[in-house]
């Protein structure tokens, strides 16, 4: 009885072999972008593991890899144009351009720009490997990697200190709202305690600008990943200020309540950390109780197949393209 050969052959392996070749190029071509750019890499670690403000830097890749494999799941057939097809010249040109701006950027020392310029970089080698249908699946993971890179020392001072005047003064007209009698000077809030006066210094490092970029990638994630129409996706990127800086004020309101009542300075610490570890929960409760309003707002109405059965649709954003049924 002879063998029947299980693996296929002709065209369908042909085509089989060819896209797993491609795979392989972009696989080998993403390592090589990523050894050129290791010492810019190997700073941003730096950046997450010691600035507190920028520790969800950790996150940014693995969320963005997320991202991406649901838009390839959802839509496999736009991947698809990317084998076999010539490689498009404007790619190449984005990445070549891309690498000569970093060139440029490392001799002048502008080590912020020549950073950024792995975006660029990333979105020509998707580009000149997977055609436009990778691009248009890739794009809002690429964007997402933004949430790498921390702000440019001059935008950074330009917004913490605002942040730090608005969380002082907003901490201090809400503690004497409830009830405590206390001082402003400049960014120290002199509390009157049972114990003494208390100082409760909101330094720089309590601006909220960590809530801030932190709760910025986390709804910029939800937008991507929800069914939303744009106006809410609208809101919703525009609510991430007010909530964090709700979130910070209530977390210093939170530890001068406790600098009241604690006595010592071990509950001083402890009333900080632990205020400040209640943050992010808090400010994704607010998030999720603005998702219920504008659910209740604009309520959205089921898709109904032609069969006549009604089934939710989630897709990621572009091309009005739905998801799987859930």
């Amino acid at each position: 009885m002879q063998a029947i050969d299980q693996h296929p052959t002709g065209p369908e392996a042909t085509a089989r072999g060819d896209a797993r070749a491609w795979w392989l190029a972009l696989a080998a071509a993403g390592i090589v972008l990523g050894l050129a750019y290791a010492p810019n890499l190997s700073e941003l670690l730096r950046i997450w593991t010691h600035d507190e403000n920028y520790t969800h830097g950790f996150l940014v890749v693995p969320i963005a890899m997320f991202l991406l494999w649901r838009r390839i799941e959802e839509t496999p057939a736009e991947v698809e144009e990317g084998p076999g097809t010539s490689a498009p010249w404007p790619g190449w040109a984005l990445l070549t351009v891309a690498l000569v701006a970093r060139a440029i950027a490392y001799e002048r020392n502008l080590q912020w720009v020549e950073t950024a310029t792995l975006l660029p970089a990333v979105v020509g080698l998707v580009w000149a490997f997977g055609g436009a249908g990778l691009l248009r699946l890739a794009w809002p993971a690429i964007l997402f990697l933004v949430f790498m890179l921390p702000l440019p020392v001059q935008v950074n001072s330009l917004i913490a200190l605002p942040l730090q005047r608005i969380a002082a003064t907003g901490s201090y007209i809400l503690l004497q709202l409830s009830g405590f009698w206390l001082v402003q000077t400049g960014n120290v809030l002199h509390l009157t305690t049972p114990f003494g006066i208390r100082p409760l210094d909101v330094a720089l490092a309590c601006s909220g600008l960590k809530m801030l970029m932190t709760l910025a990638a986390t709804v910029t994630a939800t937008i991507l990943l929800l069914p939303l129409p744009n106006w809410k996706r609208f809101a919703l990127m525009l609510s991430a200020i007010p909530i964090a800086l709700v979130s910070n004020i209530s977390r210093i309101v939170a530890t001068g309540w406790c600098y009241y009542y604690l006595e010592g300075e071990s509950g001083q610490h402890w009333a900080h950390d632990i205020s400040g570890w209640m943050m992010m929960p808090m400010a994704l409760v607010l998030v999720g109780l603005e998702l219920k309003i504008l659910a209740w707002l604009s309520p959205e109405t089921p898709q109904e197949e032609p069969g006549g059965e009604n089934r939710m649709v989630l897709p990621l954003i572009g091309g009005g393209r739905g998801g799987p049924a859930v």
